[in-house]
């Protein structure tokens, strides 16, 4: 736990330094980066967390639906960064953190991350890619994190440059949302050990509102409709890319 936490903080920075160093040269190629981790989450949903998921319990499929619908109430304050968005000229030179935006994207790390320890179960589950030292963690949902928070932390350190924040502001901000992973893995090993009749519904609550967080945010970056629906060939072959990754890491 400890280690995969540390892991997706050190992604959290590299995103935020990649647009330190890179910046519109790196955001040229943003829509890729972000079609690749879309096709590789749309993989691991079908092909790993829905079966592991609804064989935990019943109403699976309602709390799906309430992780869809949570997922589109987390965009309204952050503007849809976790797909990309950058609202570059709204505020510009306010110099104030936006609050809003922050404190979804937090949120949603939050949430997306407490499953990690919650589909494994003590148990070898074919195809399941293993790490000495973090054993526990579901590594195939550890790798769709890391593709999809790499974009998340590069666009909200362009956003919170845009505005005109200070240079220490942002890295301190990058490191709050960094450490939220490990702040829900926390909590949901706090929630499943609290010895609650409700206990035992945490992984099911868990990875029912992952799964519906994960498919709005999938198929908004893959269907999004600023590009006027075109599909073209390097968002094609991207696409594939993640979707080969996705069945690699499920042994599927």
């Amino acid at each position: 736990m400890w280690l995969a936490g540390l892991i997706l903080l050190i992604i959290s920075l590299v995103g935020a330094g990649a647009y330190d160093y890179f910046g519109a040269k790196l955001k040229v190629h943003l829509s890729l980066i972000l079609t690749f981790g879309g096709a590789f989450l749309i993989g691991i949903i079908f092909n790993h967390l829905i079966p592991e998921t609804y064989a935990m319990g019943t109403h699976v499929g309602w709390i799906v639906v309430l992780g869809f619908l949570l997922q589109g109430v987390l965009e309204y304050g952050s503007q849809g960064i976790e797909h990309g968005h950058l609202h570059s000229s709204e505020g510009k030179d306010s110099f104030r953190i936006p609050w809003a935006a922050f404190g979804s994207l937090c949120l949603h790390a939050l949430i997306e991350s407490m499953p990690l320890q919650g589909h494994d179960h003590g148990h070898d589950h074919h195809g399941q890619l293993h790490l000495h030292g973090i054993e526990g963690v579901d590594m195939t949902l550890l790798v769709g994190l890391i593709l999809h928070k790499l974009p998340v932390a590069l666009v909200l350190m362009g956003m919170m440059d845009a505005l005109g924040i200070k240079r220490s502001s942002r890295w301190l901000a990058i490191v709050v949302f960094g450490l939220m992973p490990l702040t829900g893995m926390l909590l949901y090993d706090v929630m499943v050990h609290a010895g609650a009749s409700w206990s035992k519904d945490v992984p099911a609550w868990t990875g029912g509102l992952l799964i519906g967080i994960l498919l709005h945010i999938s198929t908004t970056i893959l269907f999004e409709a600023n590009d006027g629906h075109h599909f073209n060939r390097n968002k094609l072959l991207v696409t594939i890319a993640g979707l080969a990754l996705a069945v690699f890491t499920t042994g599927i």
